[in-house]
């Protein structure tokens, strides 16, 4: 199955109010906390929401206004690509530092609220792609959205609300974890006889299969007859795992062909 063969999800809603949750999160922090490390290297608190303010103005700025001049070049090699980006985003938090958190805060709102009145005109069934999945429909590349601005919703609660990681599963983790999944078939490229299968398993999220072809690997939802290999996570260390964070190997478990298997621990959601 292909992401344009996949039930469409509309998460317009899921990034209005993944929002109001980071804006009450934001506005509750002590300077101290503002100025915390975090899971992102080298980025505080408040760096990460420098960041999430470029993303939603760039948003605006390349779809909705046609400016590309913010484009990063596509570079020959993945890490070139990845390089650049990288050093493109430091650039603008770099420059923006001395805004204030409430500047700060306050401007997420109203970038929030342009960016809302401007997906609410879109179609989501326009085509579109995403760097680590392949083409998509526009439905496929708004999740990724969402879930870049949910992970780095959770690295500021991680870094700021540590004692968070013990309650119950964030509500957004399956819309999280079914977006990241199709990162499998796009990047995963072990060489195998058609028809071979690979079990994803995500208790309380959901099972997908990895299935041969004579063109690459496939993904379906559902649990695998016979695999050769099965990957099983909890969902905490799932998205963990799919954004390069450190995790608790204890809760992720492969099992079967070794040559098959410890590929799929590089499979990410993200640019990486």
């Amino acid at each position: 199955m292909r992401i344009s063969d996949a039930t469409a999800v509309d998460v317009r809603g899921p990034i209005s109010a993944q929002r109001l949750r980071l804006l009450s999160l934001l506005g509750s922090l002590s300077d101290a906390q503002w100025a915390a490390p975090t899971a992102a290297p080298s980025w505080a608190v408040k760096d990460i929401a420098l960041h999430l303010l470029d993303v939603d103005l760039s948003w605006l700025a390349r779809n909705r206004d046609h400016d590309q001049s913010g484009l990063v070049p596509m570079p020959s090699g993945h890490a070139e690509f990845v390089g650049e980006l990288a050093r493109r985003n430091q650039r603008w938090v770099d420059g923006a530092r001395m805004l204030s958190p409430r500047l700060i805060t306050d401007l997420l709102r109203w970038s929030g609220d342009q960016l809302d009145a401007y997906l609410g005109t879109l179609d989501l069934t326009d085509p579109s792609s995403v760097y680590w999945a392949g083409e998509a429909p526009l439905w496929f590349d708004l999740a990724r959205e969402f879930t870049e601005r949910w992970v780095h919703y959770r690295q500021i609660q991680d870094a700021t609300r540590p004692t968070a990681s013990g309650h119950p599963p964030d509500e957004y983790l399956p819309l999280v974890l079914r977006t990241f999944v199709w990162g499998f078939p796009h990047q995963y490229d072990e060489p195998a006889p058609d028809g071979t299968t690979i079990g994803l398993d995500i208790p309380g999220i959901g099972a997908w299969t990895l299935t041969r072809t004579g063109t690459g690997w496939s993904l379906d939802e559902g649990h695998a007859a016979a695999p050769a290999v099965t990957l099983r996570m909890s969902g905490e260390e799932a998205w963990r795992l799919l954004t390069g964070a450190s995790y608790d190997t204890s809760h992720v478990h492969l099992s079967g062909d070794r040559v098959l298997a410890q590929p799929l621990l590089r499979i990410r959601g993200i640019i990486a």
